[in-house]
């Protein structure tokens, strides 16, 4: 009898990690797995469901690779599916269903959000095959938990149509921009800057053009995901042993990650930086019961850093965003606060060395690294970059170490100040 294959192994261990998947949520009281209603968000950050749940997506896409064949593997990329969610989200079809109905026909969702029925029609059947809508019926149409999603959260929708109006025709161009300028880290010279035909940096352009606010509000998306939870850095960093020490969260935003931490160590004191119009946006949102001991001011983080010998400096996914060149100036920018007793803190993705972590995984970090710099001639780094970036930087800077806890997306590294 031959062995066996490649392929018929991975039959069984999709078999075997659903048979895990489904005795979990069995156990946890939850519905057996529907494309109709989503599996909630803390049984997904639990180890439990995330490894059999990655290691079936996984076997899945490999399968599909095995009898698609190289040429339809690559040919049947995102971007253009992307694109079909997008003009969901921008003509409100998944909103569109007649109050107090579950199904609706293709001339009803027309009808309520003013387009040709064959242009909804053509729409939501690209969707279909992505599990994005359902048709059980010829001709009626039902929700799925992604087009629910859809339909609920507006933020999911500005997310979407983000991503395909900024980062994918970015990503798209960045070939053309290495040919155009070779080797160049400024961020005006990026893929972004061809595919919208300007010479200003992307997040200067998207401000100039009203479209800033939309891409800050896609980024709370990501912020909701369980990977990206504040908890991990809440709890995988030793701020008990600050007593009442400063934390300043540099280009902090609202204060997503840092004001959690206040939350958690009630005698930590908060500084959150950002430009002056994020800064007069979020400050009113902070709980009454912080406002003594979180505040926010106006910082541009390419100046040289005003709170002297904090306890700890929070660059929570900020280097990311830039190239080398950039980074180097933000982080030097930090040297004339820095006391012996004083840290960095860098809460950003680390890139593995091949074979390192699943291939799934490391797929959506390279993804985020062509994203970044098809954006802003951004990056994601791998640890050797990371150790690089602050030896060129300034070689009294040290490494301590790099900790990602197990369920996050984000690694925490933390360097001392060796003067």
């Amino acid at each position: 009898m031959p062995s066996a294959t490649r392929a018929s192994h991975l039959v069984t261990t999709l078999a075997l990690n659903v048979a895990a998947v489904e005795s979990y949520l069995h156990g946890e009281g939850h519905p057996e797995l529907s494309i109709e209603d989503d599996v909630p968000h803390y049984l997904q950050s639990n180890p439990a469901f995330i490894q059999p749940r990655d290691t079936i997506i996984q076997a899945c896409r490999e399968l599909l690779v095995m009898v698609q064949g190289a040429y339809s593997t690559i040919t049947s990329q995102r971007a253009a599916e992307f694109a079909n969610t997008a003009a969901v989200c921008h003509f409100d079809i998944a909103s569109s269903f007649p109050e107090g109905q579950e199904s609706a026909t293709f001339d009803e969702l027309a009808q309520n959000c003013k387009l040709p029925e064959p242009d909804v029609r053509r729409i939501v059947r690209g969707c279909i095959p992505n599990y994005i809508f359902q048709e059980k019926n010829v001709g009626e149409v039902s929700h799925t938990a992604a087009s629910k999603a859809l339909a609920k959260c507006n933020l999911l929708r500005e997310h979407v149509e983000m991503m395909c109006g900024e980062i994918l025709p970015g990503a798209l161009k960045y070939t053309d921009a290495m040919e155009k300028w070779p080797g160049s880290e400024e961020p005006n010279q990026a893929g972004f800057n061809i595919a919208n035909n300007t010479q200003h940096p992307a997040f200067e352009h998207m401000a100039k053009n009203g479209r800033l606010e939309r891409f800050t509000n896609s980024m709370k998306v990501a912020s909701m995901s369980p990977a990206n939870s504040p908890i991990w850095l809440v709890e995988h960093y030793p701020w008990h042993c600050l007593d009442s020490g400063t934390l300043v969260d540099v280009g902090g935003s609202s204060g997503a990650y840092s004001i959690p931490i206040a939350e958690h160590y009630p005698e930590m004191k908060c500084i959150i930086q950002d430009l002056p119009n994020v800064v007069h946006r979020a400050e009113k949102e902070v709980p009454d019961n912080l406002r003594d001991r979180v505040t926010f001011m106006p910082h541009d983080f390419f100046t040289e850093q005003p709170v002297k010998s904090a306890d700890v400096y929070l660059l929570r996914w900020v280097l990311h965003d830039w190239s080398d060149k950039y980074a180097i100036r933000i982080i030097r920018n930090l040297i004339p606060a820095l006391a012996k007793h004083s840290k960095i803190v860098v809460q950003e993705f680390v890139l593995p060395e091949p074979g390192k972590i699943p291939t799934l995984e490391d797929r959506n970090l390279r993804n985020y690294d062509i994203c970044m710099r098809g954006l802003s001639n951004g990056k994601e780094r791998e640890t050797k970059d990371w150790e690089s970036l602050f030896a060129r930087a300034d070689p009294r800077f040290r490494i301590v170490g790099i900790v990602k806890p197990q369920g996050s997306a984000l690694s925490i590294v933390e360097i001392a100040w060796e003067a």
